[in-house]
């Protein structure tokens, strides 16, 4: 599962007990699935080489399911965490070979940017990609914003996340008396002392991307229901969006 968010995740940090539970491992298997199934509605031209920039990278489920597709495409990924980097370049190798120029992961935090992250392969993307890491984020809006700023004019962001039907977090409101939507108290404790988002409706996540400076969003429901444990209760469903930087 993809990770992000700098209040959460860390550089030394390491997931890898969760893609032993069931309910992850299916979910892995549908983000994919929702990936490969909407491939041709992404925005990513099939026909010329592309660069794709998978952030909150994780172990490579994004670049490995859109692999075979996009075979014009170089992906990139970015992790907080060096575990989930050496995941993702140890899938890389499995499926490609190593080295190998097509996928290939740094550790990198758009909150703390190192000095690489100035560099040009890592901006002007085609497209950037954030799979279940935007619940994780302090400011999803802020989040969003500094995805788009790493891609090209016209070139394309896209979310994958957990969907609410029910009004949790359109509840919280619009723009308070200081402008700002997601307040930290609003935040869900799980079990393992991470905090989280409730989940984003549709409403949520069109108004997050155009307050984000993107265009033209658009956002699918993927059918399939998510298995989850009673933590997460509430969080039936997969959405993924997407939208052009201006």
């Amino acid at each position: 599962m993809a990770h992000a968010g700098h209040d959460h995740d860390h550089i030394d940090s390491d997931p890898g007990p969760l893609y032993q539970e069931a309910w992850i491992q299916k979910l892995l298997r549908q983000i994919q699935t929702c990936l490969q199934t909407n491939s041709d509605w992404l925005g990513i031209d099939l026909s010329r080489p592309q660069r794709i920039l998978d952030y909150a990278c994780g172990n490579g489920t994004v670049s490995s399911a859109l692999l075979p597709t996009f075979q014009n495409a170089t992906f990139r990924g970015i992790d907080i965490a060096t575990s989930q980097v050496r995941r993702y370049n140890e899938e890389a190798t499995k499926l490609l070979g190593d080295p190998h120029h097509r996928m290939f992961a740094i550790q990198g935090d758009l909150y703390d940017p190192q000095p690489v992250l100035s560099e040009a392969e890592w901006s002007g993307f085609d497209a950037v990609i954030i799979s279940f890491a935007l619940h994780h984020t302090k400011d999803p809006v802020d989040m969003l914003t500094r995805l788009r700023r790493r891609v090209r004019p016209g070139g394309t962001i896209i979310v994958l996340d957990f969907l609410r039907h029910s009004p949790v977090t359109a509840s919280l409101g619009h723009a308070g008396e200081e402008g700002q939507k997601y307040r930290a108290e609003h935040m869900i404790k799980l079990p393992q002392g991470m905090k989280i988002w409730p989940g984003f409706t549709m409403q949520d996540i069109l108004s997050d991307m155009a307050s984000a400076g993107c265009v033209d969003v658009d956002v699918r429901e993927f059918p399939e229901p998510v298995e989850g444990p009673e933590e997460l209760h509430g969080y039936g469903r997969i959405f993924i969006a997407k939208a052009t930087g201006p």
